[in-house]
């Protein structure tokens, strides 16, 4: 089957020269990136990833309320400000312009609020999107791509930031009556999740599975986010490899935990895969293309390794250390990035002697 017709791919020389480029990748078992390998130039990657984020948008309004819009507003806002006063600068002062896809700003504003809860202060939601973009610009500027997640990166030093300085109840990274919860026991666990997940006639683990509000706001709908986020990685050529690891290792992790504690397997399943912070991250955060490995080797294990630190910290009462884990794996991509990589005819033979 082929992709819709709005993603079929457009004669571009831009296309054509990126093809040509990577094609001497290929042969080392690397990946290219997805707007290269799947013909449409990066504009066109974006629109699409913010096309199939609205609809989880739209869910987010639906069980939250519109406070979801006005952190929607103010992140993509925040993001195109920052975005033209950053492309000035560049052009000023560079001489050119290294950053032209402001859709791509737009994408990394819409990550922002969708990684949020709707109870975060839109004052937190505007520093946070400012400080991915600045980030997004500085890493291009000093490194020529991005090491780090700008959106991951932006929510884990700001919130730990204002965590260290004005505590925990205000840090939102933490929250504290998180890390007093019993994780682990099978008692604990569900009183837990019946405190935080149970919505309406749904029990905790539906409630987790179809529909919720103490989560990102990205995740209110485990399925829907699940069905959205494999759609983009067929139309899109996203990363799969990842959300695939990242979330069969939660699930592996879930069922031992449950098999050695005595526990509900599906209740484990339930929280540990379809909480907001995991489904949400797993198709739009973890597949970025430049902070996430290339090759097929590197995102298997990228993924198996964010679902253990993800599972970890969990467990520790850290209910959205997902991104933690994310950006902690962004420093070791160019490690990951090593496995897999075949060697070139030429220097295996010369290996060998």
């Amino acid at each position: 089957m082929k992709p819709p017709a709005f993603f079929i791919p457009l004669p571009s020389v831009e296309v054509e020269s990126e093809r040509r480029i990577m094609a001497k990748s290929i042969g080392a078992g690397l990946e290219p990136g997805p707007h290269i390998h799947a013909g449409f130039t990066k504009d066109r990657l974006m629109l699409g990833t913010l096309l199939f984020m609205a609809p989880l948008a739209a869910l987010g309004v639906a069980a939250i309320g519109w406070r979801v819009l006005a952190h929607l507003a103010i992140a993509l806002n925040t993001a195109a400000a920052f975005h033209f006063a950053l492309v000035f600068g560049e052009r000023r002062l560079r001489g050119q312009v290294l950053h032209p896809s402001w859709l791509s700003s737009l994408v990394a504003g819409a990550i922002v609020a969708l990684s949020l809860l709707a109870v975060t202060p839109y004052v937190v939601t505007f520093a946070i999107t400012a400080v991915a973009l600045v980030l997004k610009f500085v890493q291009g500027w000093i490194f020529g791509r991005k090491y780090l997640n700008p959106a991951a990166t932006a929510k884990v030093l700001l919130l730990g930031l204002m965590t260290a300085f004005v505590g925990l109840e205000k840090g939102l990274m933490y929250h504290p009556h998180h890390l007093w919860l019993d994780m682990v026991s099978p008692e604990g666990f569900r009183g837990a999740l019946a405190w935080m997940y149970a919505y309406g006639p749904f029990s905790p683990g539906l409630s987790l599975f179809l529909w919720k509000t103490h989560a990102w706001i990205g995740g209110v709908s485990g399925l829907a986010t699940l069905l959205f986020g494999i759609a983009a990685c067929w139309v899109l050529r996203l990363k799969w490899r990842i959300p695939l690891a990242f979330l069969g290792g939660m699930a592996v992790l879930a069922v031992i935990l449950a098999g050695t504690t005595g526990g509900d397997p599906l209740l484990r399943l339930a929280f540990h895969v379809f909480t907001g912070s995991v489904i949400f991250l797993a198709f739009f955060m973890a597949t970025e293309p430049q902070s996430t490995p290339m090759t097929e080797r590197g995102q298997y294990l990228f993924g198996f390794l964010l679902a253990v630190l993800t599972f970890v910290l969990q467990l520790r009462g850290v209910l959205g250390g997902s991104v933690i884990a994310l950006v902690a794996l962004n420093f070791f991509t160019p490690v990951l990035d090593r496995i897999g990589i075949r060697r070139a005819v030429g220097e295996e033979r010369r290996a060998r002697g």
